[in-house]
């Protein structure tokens, strides 16, 4: 058992000390499925998910990091008598925690999020939820204040630019009250799926997301071509189906599937069509970046400026609605808070 940490995260890319990998579900947890054409695909799922986990967490603890990760959530019938009741596994932290400054903001009442409060010392844990009580600032929960939607540059907080109004009444003073500047990109998705600061001077981004040239000047950008879902055919079969929401390749015809997936696993699944994966990336240090997959384009770019990729492939990532960035949360890096501007 290790020593509960302190929280001191400042950037995405300064040295990686310790951080919090999400984690899916039991190899039992499908076990209960009589039909095999749902049981098997699914079982797979969990089985490369966990592979895919894995090597994420050697990958970080080679680099010399500590890797915290929650034991697998198992299957509990009782949930499952009620579909709105059936809880998400933890896979994707960053969706519902901030971690900044010395603190970690939990955005999440459910349980199967408790495990933040065995490894992290109890002083650098803020419920957003008693905060906007104490504050007398409305926030209603959701990912508005996350680490998906804030991306950290030292004394600069990134935030998307339309949000809901939890973000426009709460997190505008939340951020300012500590001294942070802030800047809004002019797209309503998680920023994290919009851009990457890999190093200072150094992003790649889908597009010209925040007038680069007004709000980081003399920074390289290289910006990433959407991804080209009209060249998968298998995704192009099924997007009508799944309404854009998910994929799993070689299933596009499994119809079984498909509605134990909208009838029970509705909260699991996100909105896959609109997530561009070679975005979503994991510092382990200003010299070292796990990607989700190869990019000529964007490997060139990082060789550019001496940053070596390593692949860590989400298999099932179409499924889960989540990149690299989303499966991690950075929980302390070695570096103080600066000024990179």
């Amino acid at each position: 058992m290790h020593e509960k940490i302190k929280i001191s995260t400042h950037t995405s890319f300064q040295p990686l000390e310790a951080v919090l990998l999400g984690q899916g579900v039991s190899s039992s947890y499908f076990d209960w499925v009589k039909d095999d054409k749902v049981r098997t695909p699914l079982n797979r799922i969990v089985e490369e998910t966990k592979e895919d986990l894995d090597f994420i967490k050697k990958t970080c603890e080679d680099f010399g990091a500590t890797v915290f990760q929650d034991k697998p959530l198992e299957f509990d019938h009782k949930l499952f008598e009620n579909k709105m009741a059936i809880p998400v596994p933890p896979i994707q932290p960053r969706d519902v925690h901030l971690t900044l400054g010395d603190k970690v903001y939990c955005a999440s009442t459910q349980k199967v999020w408790n495990y933040i409060y065995d490894i992290v010392e109890e002083d650098s844990i803020v419920n957003l939820f008693t905060l906007s009580h104490e504050s007398g600032k409305p926030f209603e929960g959701g990912d508005a204040i996350s680490g998906a939607n804030c991306i950290k540059v030292g004394n600069r907080i990134i935030i998307p630019s339309i949000v809901d109004n939890n973000m426009k009444e709460f997190s505008k003073d939340f951020f300012t009250e500590k001294g942070y500047e802030i800047m809004e990109t002019n797209d309503d998705a998680h920023t994290d799926g919009q851009m990457s600061v890999l190093k200072p001077g150094v992003i790649v981004s889908l597009a010209d997301v925040i007038n680069y040239k007004e709000t980081f000047p003399g920074w390289e950008i290289h910006t990433c071509e959407d991804q080209s879902w009209s060249k998968v055919a298998g995704w192009l079969n099924f997007k009508n189906k799944s309404k854009g929401r998910w994929w799993i390749p070689g299933e596009e015809s499994n119809e079984y599937l498909q509605h134990f997936v909208e009838t029970w696993l509705n909260k699991w699944v996100g909105f896959v069509e609109e997530t561009v994966f070679d975005v979503n990336m994991f510092s382990l240090s200003e010299e070292c970046v796990l990607v989700n997959n190869y990019n000529k384009e964007v490997f060139d770019f990082l060789k550019k400026h001496k940053i070596e990729p390593i692949i860590c492939p989400m298999r099932h990532r179409y499924f889960w609605d989540g990149g690299l960035h989303c499966f991690t949360l950075d929980l302390s890096r070695n570096g103080n808070r600066e000024n990179y501007f």
